[in-house]
């Protein structure tokens, strides 16, 4: 069995194709075994109003990508442009952190460069002296 599979909790908001879902009563678990199909859950997106770092513009536009609000063609050389400007800043931390995201978005694997950044976030957060919420998203998540 491959493919995404996404574990939604009961009340559970999610994002497919653009379309919003909301799980019922019951726990699911979701498997995704096109690789075209984009999938966000609610709880991992970031509202606007907190978009106020560089990484969190970087996962803020990537999660545009995936609800489909934003078109690829034009999005991702502008948010490399924008990983190419963090590449020092983290190197000395992890040298890969940057690479990988790079790597992944120029695959297409949005999903997989949104997941990847949050460990992202938690060491920004640490940087600029901010708290982290557990799973490496700001404490002020939608």
């Amino acid at each position: 069995m491959s493919g995404l599979v996404l574990k939604i909790a009961p009340g559970e908001r999610f994002i497919v194709n653009g379309a919003l879902l909301e799980n019922g009563d019951k726990p699911a678990r979701i498997r995704i075994a096109d690789a075209n199909v984009r999938v966000l859950r609610c709880r991992d997106a970031l509202r606007p109003e907190d978009v106020d770092t560089p990484v969190k513009r970087i996962y803020f536009a990537i999660q545009l990508l995936i609800t489909g609000d934003l078109d690829v063609v034009d999005t991702v050389p502008a948010i490399d442009a924008e990983c190419i400007a963090l590449l020092d800043i983290f190197r000395p931390i992890d040298a890969e952190l940057i690479p990988t995201l790079r790597s992944m978005l120029s695959r297409g694997n949005h999903y997989s460069a949104l997941c990847h950044l949050r460990q992202i976030l938690a060491i920004e957060a640490q940087l600029l002296g901010r708290q982290a919420a557990p799973g490496g998203l700001p404490a002020k998540v939608a």
